[in-house]
């Protein structure tokens, strides 16, 4: 409801800690997620997933977010960053870095097993991070050339360029992806994926399109298959994420514009022109 502050994937220091409120204090860095308010009585919240609350409140969409200089939050869904961890990098974390860490965190062990990443944005960026850093054979899969190197860069010990091959094709010549985290917008390419998978592997949806799609349901039953999708994760996930993320040298791609410019920003994100993550700072 309007009117409303935007903005989430907020982090900042503590100026002033609530009556009653233990495990935070003035000065601490910490930050503010999407997840603001779970019930904790709801069968979601009660059966370990209360970022399906149906009562959640999400920052800068029902209750004011970060495109300010100061935010007050509920310091029970509020986390400390840890030491190691910028305030500027730590923020896409929030957001971003949660819904690629979740899923490979529900995975299990990754060592060994192949984990393709189907787009590389701010979100396919950090899922490739992650991955190989949880010792996961990581392929990259883009559209275009213009990102090989960048996938490198990132960890990715292969790279498919979905305008050249096929992906279903080149990740069969592997044995198959245990796990595919889609983060690319495109129908054509959850549909190259799901063959592309190793039996038993698993497709996590963490994008969002509108387009139609075309499922065999012989392939899934065949194969073992599994479709599911995913979205940010639990308070557990995200303390989890950020100690994962400061113990090995994870950090987004950003650009840091001043907060005052951010129409500009939003305008150049609406064009595409922004590289992977931008992060509004108080000037």
């Amino acid at each position: 409801p309007l009117p409303i502050i935007p903005g989430h994937e907020v982090t900042g220091v503590v100026e002033k800690a609530g009556d009653g409120v233990t495990g935070l204090k003035q000065g601490d860095k910490v930050g503010v997620p999407w997840m603001q308010y779970a019930c904790g009585q709801c069968p979601a919240c009660r059966s370990g997933a209360e970022m399906l609350c149906a009562a959640q409140k999400s920052t800068g969409v029902t209750v004011h977010g970060g495109y300010a200089e100061w935010v007050k939050a509920p310091a029970a869904f509020t986390h400390r960053i840890p030491e190691g961890l910028d305030l500027v990098d730590a923020a896409p974390l929030l957001c971003a870095g949660i819904t690629v860490f979740s899923p490979l965190r529900r995975a299990g062990n990754l060592a060994g097993k192949t984990v393709a990443v189907a787009g590389i944005g701010g979100l396919g960026h950090l899922g490739i991070r992650m991955a190989a850093a949880m010792g996961a054979h990581v392929v990259a899969i883009t559209r275009g050339g213009d990102k090989k190197d960048l996938a490198h860069e990132l960890g990715a010990h292969a790279v498919i360029d979905s305008e050249k091959e096929k992906v279903r094709r080149r990740l069969r010549t592997i044995g198959g992806a245990d796990l595919i985290l889609l983060t690319g917008i495109s129908a054509r390419l959850f549909e190259e994926c799901i063959p592309g998978l190793a039996p038993n592997g698993t497709l996590v949806v963490l994008a969002s399109f509108e387009e139609p799609v075309t499922v065999n349901p012989a392939a899934l039953r065949a194969r073992q298959i599994r479709i599911t999708g995913s979205i940010v994760g639990t308070r557990d996930d995200m303390d989890a994420m950020l100690r994962f993320a400061a113990d090995r040298g994870i950090a987004p791609i950003v650009e840091r514009h001043p907060l005052g410019t951010v129409n500009d920003v939003l305008e150049r994100m609406r064009r595409g022109k922004i590289r992977l993550r931008a992060v509004l700072t108080p000037s």
